[in-house]
């Protein structure tokens, strides 16, 4: 049986801003509704916000790197 797909999707655009990212994403994490998926889009970012993502651990979210 296929998993039920999430509710809605919270795509979060990030460049430069590794320092801010688990921010943003710990704010969509702490709302009540908690049937979403988050979609990070890096941009070709030189500061490696993936790092900062990995810490988060949560499997809703997923990262797209664009170079």
């Amino acid at each position: 049986m296929a998993q039920d797909a999430p509710l809605f999707s919270v795509v979060i655009p990030v460049y430069n801003r590794a320092h801010l990212i688990e921010r943003a994403i710990r704010s969509v994490l702490d709302q009540h509704c908690q049937d979403f998926e988050i979609v990070v889009v890096d941009d070709g970012s030189t500061d490696d916000p993936a790092s900062a993502i990995g810490k988060i651990g949560d499997p809703r979210i997923r990262v797209i790197r664009q170079d």
